[in-house]
């Protein structure tokens, strides 16, 4: 793990059941340390009405709701073309052959279905928090995960979850409709950190292993590798097909100068400012203790600033959809705002 923020300690939670309700305030009522809710039937309400934006990925079979610009023989009207020899002649519309006095043919509209593909970062770096009320990234990462798995399933597209830390996971699905809902929310209640990381191989070596390109959905922190390296990956996917969008996902207490500067400056049991503070490695367990000041705040805002900055660009170049989702936002708020800004979902 090569960032800024890659020596961080870490809270771990679990939880049972991916739905519960909320209170009036909207916030979930029965959160607590130690459990990770990820959807409720609120959120599931909002989610029924959106559907994933397809872009340049290959849409195809029959049952999904994706437009298509192909025209087949279903019952919803499209368009009318001039009758040519080899045309359906019971698709002659003869109203508007008594009205203009030429054939023309009625053609339907055909819908199709769009593989959409997830690619979950699980690596231990994912598993933490700057602040204990708010949940750890990779809780964050999981809801996101289910909501965009939701709203692909209602559709009826072909959905794929594939955990990956430093070497991809056991890949769930894919699967369609939409009775399979529970279960993959169940499943991604069920995931776990799997350690270290290495992000652009792993997205790679899934990409190249899949016979068809469609929707990748990359959820991480990207605390791994140079932004070179994810560069050429969203080069690589771009060139063989691939609608890319990199969703990253981030903890206040990492991009914010403020919120970093408050967790850094750690109090003793004395209640006075710490001389110095020991940094753990999640994935490594590499240990690093020093001393903080302003100085050294202003020089890690800065290489943060940078390195978004960086990543920012990166996609841009690759024509990959890029959007960054704090750790304490609703995801049927804010979150979902800013994925139809980007084009995710609509």
């Amino acid at each position: 793990m090569s960032a800024p923020t890659s020596r961080l300690a870490a809270l771990r939670a679990r939880a049972p059941w991916p739905f519960a309700d909320r209170t009036a305030t909207g916030r979930i009522s029965s959160f607590e340390p130690d459990e990770e809710i990820l959807l409720d039937e609120r959120m599931l309400a909002r989610l029924r009405g959106l559907s994933l934006v397809s872009g340049n990925a290959r849409t195809e079979g029959l049952a999904g709701e994706h437009r298509s610009r192909r025209r087949g023989s279903s019952p919803e009207f499209a368009d009318f073309k001039r009758y040519s020899p080899g045309d359906d002649f019971r698709r002659i519309d003869w109203n508007t052959y008594a009205r203009l006095g030429g054939l023309f043919v009625r053609l339907s509209e055909v819908t199709t279905e769009l593989s959409v593909h997830i690619l979950l970062d699980s690596s231990a770096s994912m598993d933490w928090r700057g602040d204990p009320a708010r949940p750890s990234k990779f809780t964050a990462a999981r809801r996101l995960a289910a909501s965009l798995a939701f709203v692909a399933l209602w559709g009826f597209d072909r959905v794929a979850i594939v955990p990956f830390s430093d070497k991809v996971g056991t890949p769930f699905g894919p699967v369609q409709g939409r009775a399979q809902v529970v279960p993959t929310i169940q499943h991604l209640q069920r995931l776990r950190p799997l350690g270290g990381t290495a992000l652009a191989p792993s997205v790679a070596a899934y990409a190249r292993g899949r016979s068809r390109p469609g929707l990748l959905l990359l959820i991480s922190d990207l605390l791994s590798g140079e932004v070179d390296e994810l560069r050429a990956t969203l080069h690589d996917l771009r060139g063989r097909g691939w609608q890319t969008a990199v969703l990253h996902v981030v903890d206040d207490a990492e991009i914010d100068p403020a919120a970093t500067g408050s967790w850094l400056r750690t109090a003793d049991e004395n209640g006075n400012a710490a001389a110095s503070i020991e940094l753990i490695d999640r994935e490594s367990g590499e240990e690093l203790r020093m001393a903080v000041d302003d100085e050294v705040i202003a020089r890690y805002a800065a290489a943060v600033n940078a390195w978004l900055a960086q990543i920012e660009a990166a996609c841009a170049a690759e024509e990959a959809i890029y959007a960054r989702v704090s750790t304490g936002w609703d995801i049927d708020d804010v979150t979902l705002a800013l994925l139809h800004e980007r084009g995710v979902v609509a």
